[in-house]
């Protein structure tokens, strides 16, 4: 299993806009992150599954030489989760319809945004061509080499969806914008390989993991290695870097993982 981190920052990215923030205007690549997406491949590169289409898709397909997808899977219906759907017209318009997966009110929510996106028997090129098919808190997928359970974790007051990929060898969680793990959900996130939690910032916010309610969550989850991902400003590459335990690293845009 192979995963790529396409995109590393919160809603905002880094730079923000008109921020002059001393990480704002690092010199360092590290703190230059787009908004939040994955791509995770099985070893023969016959699968690669891309979670979340971010407002940055198109630069980050284009930095990371992806032209084909096997599917894609929505965490939730945030706008820096969904709205680069858009650009996934030119790889529909290569390889025709391409199948999506994400909760019901994920799903809602993009027939209200992208309702010419799921229009089906289209048979000519310049839109999105996606076939919506809806997944179950705790319901395993089988998708190519990969089976995939929707995990339940909150995002604020809402309900959102982590997701653990297994291929029988490795296991990987990835859980972004989570601010609170329900107490059914912990036996499916723990012991993984590799799990990726968010943590925002130092400081508590309402609807996403500080830093150390990430480590905390880490600890109790006992993954073999652990990576942070959707950083605001507050959170220098560097500094934070030296902080973290051992098993622990901060994510980077273009970061890879071998499993």
């Amino acid at each position: 299993m192979n995963i790529t981190f396409l995109g590393t920052g919160t809603s905002h990215g880094l730079p923000y806009i008109g921020c002059d923030c001393a990480v704002c205007t690092s010199s360092d690549p590290h703190n230059k992150r787009l908004r939040c997406s994955i791509i995770v491949e099985d070893d023969t590169s016959e699968t690669r599954l891309l979670v979340d289409t971010s407002p940055d898709l198109r630069q980050q397909f284009l930095r990371a030489g992806i032209s084909w997808l096997s599917a894609v899977l929505w965490t939730h219906s945030h706008n820096d989760h969904i709205i680069g759907l858009d650009d996934l017209r030119r790889i529909t318009d290569e390889q025709g319809y391409l199948n999506g997966y994400a909760n019901e009110a994920t799903l809602e929510h993009l027939y209200r945004v992208f309702d010419y996106a799921f229009v089906p028997d289209r048979n000519h090129a310049g839109f999105p061509r996606l076939i919506a098919h809806t997944l179950r808190p705790l319901q395993t997928v089988t998708f190519g080499s990969f089976e995939i359970t929707p995990i339940p974790i909150m995002h604020g007051r809402q309900e959102i969806l982590a997701y653990r990929f297994n291929d029988g060898k490795s296991t990987f969680v990835y859980a972004t914008d989570c601010s609170q793990i329900p107490e059914g959900s912990w036996e499916y996130m723990k012991n993984a390989d590799v799990l990726v939690l968010d943590a925002l910032r130092p400081e508590p916010h309402p609807t996403h993991f500080s830093l150390n309610q990430a480590l905390e969550a880490i600890e109790k989850l006992q993954p073999k290695q652990a990576l942070l991902t959707h950083f605001g400003h507050e959170m220098d590459h560097e500094t934070i870097s030296a902080q973290l335990p051992e098993n622990v690293q901060l994510a980077f845009d273009t970061k890879t993982i071998s499993l």
